[in-house]
């Protein structure tokens, strides 16, 4: 069943951007962009009373279709926190999103996040390592604000896995460069 939820997910985003970008033609577009962010991130465990907490590193690459609508991908890595003799170290996290963008005047903008992502961690403590991956549907929301006409702060929060057992959160803050 995760496969095709995958499939599906894959499928629609692909045609909403064909319909999207045939619909809406705008100068300068596609406009390509990449950025790097300190990604603090909280693993959440259902049961537990203390949560992981630690800060990696995100890049993103993406392409805004128009004023209104981008694509983009996330890759992170980094960070290992330990609670109770357990520590929990993030090996990778990847993602691909639809990006929803509210202009706010020129240089400014609100937006959300859409997507699919797989997050590896492994989990190590008295004697014992064990990794895991797992996936799921993938939200956020943020902003960002133009420093220069390549360049703006981008800040956002994305929930990246949500189940029943644990919720891993991400709170990121870097720079994007367009080009």
């Amino acid at each position: 069943m995760k496969k095709s939820a995958k499939l599906f997910v894959v499928a629609s985003s692909l045609l909403f951007v064909t319909a999207a970008q045939a619909q809406s033609f705008q100068a300068g577009y596609p406009q390509g962009y990449i950025g790097a962010d300190a990604m603090a991130w909280n693993l959440d465990l259902d049961g537990v009373d203390s949560d992981f907490n630690s800060v990696g590193l995100r890049l993103v690459a993406g392409m805004k279709l128009d004023d209104y609508l981008a694509v983009e991908l996330h890759g992170a890595t980094g960070g290992s926190d330990s609670n109770y003799g357990l520590d929990i170290e993030l090996d990778y996290l990847v993602g691909g999103f639809l990006k929803g963008i509210v202009p706010l005047g020129e240089s400014a903008r609100l937006f959300g996040l859409l997507g699919y992502s797989e997050v590896k961690l492994t989990a190590s403590g008295y004697g014992l390592s064990e990794s895991g991956r797992d996936d799921d549907v993938s939200f956020g929301a943020g902003a960002e604000f133009d420093v220069s006409d390549t360049l703006a702060i981008s800040a956002d929060i994305t929930r990246y896995l949500s189940n029943s057992d644990y919720d891993l959160d991400a709170y990121s803050i870097g720079l994007r460069y367009r080009f």
